[in-house]
């Protein structure tokens, strides 16, 4: 997956227009579609200002294309459905505002203290 695909899917989660993002990154909507679909490049600054207006970090974009360049191959079935679980959960997670991924890295926290006892 390359980063314009990612900045859809993060864009569609949202349900957020492709006029809305480009409107507060600070392009328009035609530059901002033709990078989700692969068509133009993205300038370190257009990355930043989209990434922004999506409110993700440019870092997590990244691991997010890469995870799914690179899936984690596993020797069983039950570790192949493990991963697809963190991936999922990463996925959702970077889309969190920063006060709720701090809560939720508090709850898994908490659980792995319940866990240990």
């Amino acid at each position: 997956m390359n980063i314009g695909q990612v900045l859809r899917k993060i864009r569609k989660e949202r349900k957020a227009s492709l006029e809305e993002i480009a409107l507060v990154a600070g392009t328009d909507a035609a530059n901002l579609s033709r990078v989700e679909r692969d068509k133009q490049r993205l300038t370190p600054d257009m990355l930043e200002n989209v990434a922004k207006a999506l409110d993700v970090p440019v870092s997590s974009l990244y691991f997010i294309a890469e995870q799914n360049l690179y899936p984690v191959k596993s020797a069983s079935a039950a570790g192949k459905v493990s991963a697809e679980k963190l991936e999922d959960a990463l996925s959702r997670f970077v889309l969190l505002s920063t006060q709720d991924q701090e809560l939720t890295v508090d709850f898994m926290d908490l659980l792995l203290k319940a866990a240990r006892k």
